[in-house]
């Protein structure tokens, strides 16, 4: 008698068909309403094979953007394994068939889940920048992204989101309802692929997703329809002040960001953009303002400078399923043109940690709660003692990378002021 071998999984799954049709059918409607959702697919043509689709990343709900406008594709999404550490996450992103990956880290686990995927000939959602963009321009990626594009061989498609920063800002909780477009376009062919070198793949990514290359027209401009509160939250993200240089004395009340030292003053609009008051300085573009505050720190920064000491609390992953981070030591955190190091207690016991600079080229981080390092398939939530800080400690930290790594592997992004100090 013939038996029958046991399939072996494959620990990835194709999303599931009827949560995929729920959200579709419930969520993808409120998303067209609430934020005038226009798709363009105009200059789409959807491979009949496995494919690749890269989008910008500004906000936490872009991935539902692209997934649902491009319905009834079903796509598996590669996201932040700090996701799956949580209720009801840790069930619901596998279901979905979402690729977990250590950021900024060497994970072969998420290149074989997205190598599982597209050799079923189906398509992966990926967004290479990251992590969500603080300063509301692309902030650039690994250089690895088109070392691997080349390796997979598939098509490529491109998603660019517009509005969707104004309408749902990353330094602040809520949405506000607004204009959100979705244009996609092909961005390579396996023609394309094969001919191509990785500096040229990596250079037409970063200008398409930048928005240097392929965006459309539009008549409308991407504003929310509102007129409250537009900056309030800002000063977690632009701490320092342009007319008095002066750190964290920024705060934020209605649609205004000041300078609690100086008094200078910007006002936002629906558009997102700044206008400063009169004798006031400001960048119109949070982008620019925030440029300004990179250029800050990396005029700082020098080999022998003073190494940057804070106490710190750790967090680490719960060996509870779905309970998220734990408290579970303290130390001193010390960073300096060699790396980051900590001493401290972790779990019980002593323990002393260094993250070198060159592996570190960006952080993830929650505002004025912690920032966070993947390293070596570990990670790891650290909460300063001045939670402020966060932000700054995020900023340093890729401005060291870019100042002393031995050799960069990342694309500088948009109007991000690591070149030019």
């Amino acid at each position: 008698m013939k038996v029958k071998k046991k399939k072996q999984k494959d620990g990835i799954k194709r999303p599931n068909a009827a949560i995929y049709f729920i959200a579709y059918a419930l969520v993808y409607p409120a998303l067209k309403v609430y934020f005038r959702l226009k798709v363009d697919r105009s200059n789409l043509k959807m491979p009949k094979g496995p494919y690749i689709v890269l989008s910008n990343h500004y906000t936490m709900v872009d991935f539902l953007l692209v997934m649902l406008s491009l319905y009834p594709q079903r796509l598996n999404a590669v996201g932040a394994q700090k996701w799956f550490l949580y209720k009801p996450l840790h069930k619901l992103l596998p279901a979905v068939g979402c690729i977990p990956k250590n950021m900024f880290d060497p994970d072969v686990r998420s290149i074989i889940g997205m190598k599982t995927i597209l050799n079923k000939g189906k398509g992966v959602l990926l967004f290479p920048e990251g992590r969500c963009s603080s300063s509301q321009a692309y902030v650039g990626m690994h250089k690895s992204t088109g070392k691997m594009i080349k390796k997979f061989g598939v098509p490529v498609i491109s998603s660019y989101i517009e509005g969707a920063v104004v309408c749902i800002p990353h330094w602040r909780k809520g949405y506000r309802s607004g204009r959100v477009r979705v244009t996609y376009r092909n961005l390579f062919s396996e023609e394309d692929i094969k001919t191509l070198s990785i500096d040229e793949i990596n250079a037409a990514i970063d200008a398409r997703l930048s928005g240097d290359e392929g965006a459309l027209p539009h008549k409308k401009p991407f504003q929310t329809f509102g007129n409250k509160q537009l900056a309030e939250g800002l000063h977690q993200v632009l701490y320092y002040c342009p007319k008095c240089r002066k750190e964290f004395t920024t705060k934020t009340e209605g649609n205004k960001i000041f300078c609690t030292a100086c008094g200078n003053e910007a006002m936002m609009d629906r558009e997102g953009k700044l206008t400063p008051s009169p004798g006031s300085t400001a960048e119109k573009e949070v982008s620019l303002w925030f440029r300004d505050q990179v250029r800050n720190e990396m005029i700082t920064l020098s080999e022998d400078m003073d190494p940057i000491i804070e106490k710190v609390k750790v967090r680490t992953p719960s060996p509870v399923p779905g309970a998220g981070m734990v408290e579970s030591g303290f130390g001193i955190m010390q960073l300096d043109p060699k790396g980051w190091h900590f001493n401290g207690e972790i779990s019980g016991e002593s323990v002393s940690l260094f993250f070198p600079i060159d592996a570190i080229p960006a952080m993830s981080y929650d505002h004025c709660d912690n920032y966070q390092i993947y390293f070596g398939g570990d990670y790891y939530m650290f909460v300063p003692e001045d939670p402020r800080k966060c932000i700054k400690y995020v900023i340093l930290a890729e401005c060291m990378y870019w100042k002393f790594a031995s050799k960069i592997m990342m694309t500088p992004g948009k109007n991000s002021g690591y070149l030019s100090y």
